[in-house]
């Protein structure tokens, strides 16, 4: 009788130049009535085709959430966002993602309450956020320094620039009492004390009148360099009729109304020091973050807050257990995995505002991860390693789980990536 011989898995020695045997398509799996050897090869099961995107250059990232977005999938092709519905249907959302072939990271939030379903989009340079039944929206500009005396409407409240005290008069937010706001430096520095105003953020009785309180509809979203914006408290058409308006001539709103409540859109969040985001994820409806990693934010993650779409800069921590970047973020269960090129920290949520993450500690794993490698497969997740092994962390430690042929093709790819890089190809 003959006897087949089944290789349980690919052979491969580069240095002694042995035959390279291959395992192609196939699990290995004991069954001694099959064989002599007790084993035998079982085909791997075939894949369906569920549709087919029409989209340029590289397939670099790709989500689904289901429960959000109404089970949809989100793919990224090169610079291009689509969405596919689960009948088939695929739509373009945006075509501004960061060019480049690192992986794009995404994550999304459920609807809580009137706040609806958001998806966090980071692709290495911009962190991006989808909504589907968005909010109202303006942004203010100024041109040149504001000058004294001019004034900004949003609805019914009003706010005045002046160079004199800010308690002057009795200030109302009405249009014969407006808010007093200081004027700053710059026009920089004035939108600023206009946004913190808006928020009643900020120092009261400096920045702007003291008896200032909130804007009772309208919130601040961002504050950039001559930009201000800001939406309406509440998704949906509704905040489209909010009336905004200026005098003089140093800034001016992009309509006379807040625009595109109700509608779809893609915009952008702000990193604090305008940092890049390289991946994120969800837990408990908050957001993780992980900034582009600089000498001084090696190991940190921001979060944002359940049914926010700005982060807070003080809200973030720095995974320390070695001074290596953080590449990923991995969240499986109640436990956040952070790996880096060195180490690998884990975390967990204390379901307490103050301090929502917490390291766990006497759990760091002394393996880094080759970056880009990190993904989660059920209750565990795979990393690899620089020298091309694989491993599987799980919460009772880590077990390698790759072989020397598969470290070997790792290898080569990694050198063959470590070359490229250098080139600059």
């Amino acid at each position: 009788m003959v006897s087949i011989s089944f290789n349980p898995g690919d052979y491969r020695r580069n240095v002694p130049h042995e035959a390279e045997l291959r395992l192609v398509n196939r699990y290995y799996e004991q069954n001694p009535s099959l064989s002599e050897n007790g084993a035998a090869l079982i085909a791997r099961p075939g894949m369906r085709r569920f549709v087919t995107i029409n989209g340029d250059g590289p397939g670099r990232g790709i989500y689904s959430a289901p429960g959000t977005f109404s089970d949809a999938l989100f793919t990224v092709f090169d610079i291009r966002l689509y969405r596919t519905e689960t009948d088939g249907t695929t739509t373009e959302i945006m075509d501004d993602i960061f060019p480049g072939d690192n992986s794009i990271s995404m994550a999304a939030t459920g609807a809580i309450g009137t706040t609806p379903e958001h998806l966090f989009i980071a692709d290495g340079n911009t962190l991006w956020l989808y909504i589907e039944d968005g909010y109202a929206r303006g942004t203010l500009t100024a041109s040149s320094t504001i000058n004294n005396g001019e004034q900004v409407r949003i609805g019914d409240t009003y706010y005045q620039f002046t160079t004199g005290s800010v308690d002057s008069g009795t200030p109302a937010g009405t249009s014969g009492n407006p808010w007093l706001v200081a004027v700053g430096i710059d026009a920089d520095q004035s939108l600023e004390n206009l946004a913190n105003a808006i928020d009643a953020n900020g120092t009261a009785g400096t920045q702007y009148s003291t008896a200032t309180t909130a804007h009772p509809t309208v919130e601040v979203f961002s504050n950039s360099t001559d930009t201000l914006t800001v939406r309406y408290k509440t998704a949906g058409a509704e905040g489209n009729t909010v009336v905004t308006t200026e005098t003089g001539t140093a800034m001016a709103w992009g309509a006379g109304t807040l625009q595109d409540g109700g509608t779809e859109y893609v915009q952008q969040v702000s990193l604090p020091d305008g940092l890049g985001a390289v991946a994120v994820a969800t837990i408990n409806s908050y957001i993780i973050v992980i900034p582009t990693q600089t000498p001084e934010t090696n190991g940190r993650f921001y979060w944002i807050e359940p049914g926010e779409v700005s982060i807070d800069p003080l809200n973030f921590a720095t995974a320390e257990s070695a001074p290596d970047p953080v590449q990923n973020v991995v969240v499986f269960g109640d436990q956040i995995y952070f790996p880096g090129e060195n180490k690998t920290e884990v975390w967990y949520t204390t379901r307490q505002d103050a301090a929502p993450f917490r390291r766990l500690q006497g759990v760091a794993f002394d393996r880094g991860t080759w970056e880009g490698t990190a993904v989660q497969v059920k209750e565990s997740m795979m990393i690899v390693d620089s020298d091309g092994g694989v491993f599987q962390i799980t919460g009772g430690g880590m077990q390698r789980i790759s072989n020397p042929s598969i470290e070997e093709r790792i290898r080569e790819a990694i050198r063959f990536q470590s070359y490229t890089n250098n080139l600059g190809i």
